[in-house]
């Protein structure tokens, strides 16, 4: 299960290098899921939503059981303004990983994004169970990179 970490936002140079790894190593195996999420994130990170989607999605092409693309995929359409399309990412996300922090905070802001604020109270309520520290991951960077 993915630690609860507020993550610092990075360097603009960070970002570049780390797009730069991920693109290298992508290139030499395409299919690897961890690979991929973790360019999504860079690419997130700079501001390139619609190629983080992208990433994210071959993510889920290599490997439908990961819940850190599945999350991040749900960011990502909420900041493309595709917030029904999110819904269906975060239940994805929750049907793998019940536990997942990550994946029921995203899925209250998505949810709030909907204007179904009472169902956004109950997600966020579930991951401060989870963590009383929860709720500082919103409006934060959900996005989240694997080991």
């Amino acid at each position: 299960m993915p630690r609860l970490v507020t993550p610092e936002s990075p360097r603009k140079e960070d970002n570049e290098d780390a797009l730069r790894v991920y693109s290298d190593v992508t290139a030499k195996n395409p299919h690897r899921s961890t690979t991929l999420n973790n360019m999504g994130v860079a690419l997130e990170r700079q501001g390139r939503y619609e190629e983080a989607l992208a990433a994210f999605s071959a993510a889920l092409l290599c490997d439908d059981d990961d819940i850190y693309a599945w999350n991040n995929r749900a960011v990502i359409l909420t900041r493309l303004g595709r917030p029904q399309e999110a819904v269906l990412a975060c239940i994805q996300a929750l049907a793998l990983d019940r536990l997942c922090i990550f994946a029921w905070v995203t899925y209250g802001m998505v949810l709030g994004r909907l204007g179904k604020y009472r169902e956004a109270e109950l997600a966020f309520a579930v991951a401060e169970d989870l963590d009383p520290q929860a709720r500082s991951l919103y409006p934060g960077n959900l996005t989240m990179t694997r080991a």
